[in-house]
């Protein structure tokens, strides 16, 4: 589905920044999805991963109508 190829963010902090690397796939620093170049142009994977999130969201939401909230 993603690779393991990191991908790097800089994240404010104080009057400077910190660089942070996540794998792509991972989850980021601002809470998405991590998803390197390589991964964001190919059409397939990209297809993959909104299937994919969009699964995610009908299990949280069935599971919230259950009263079971988030997994």
């Amino acid at each position: 589905m993603s690779c393991n190829n990191p991908v790097r963010y800089y994240v404010a902090r104080g009057y400077s920044y910190r660089e942070m690397t996540v794998k792509c796939g991972r989850t980021d620093p601002y809470g998405d999805r991590a998803i390197c170049d390589q991964c964001s142009s190919d059409r397939e994977k990209m297809r993959q991963i909104r299937n994919d999130e969009a699964n995610i969201k009908a299990d949280n939401d069935w599971l919230r109508s259950a009263g079971w909230g988030d997994i």
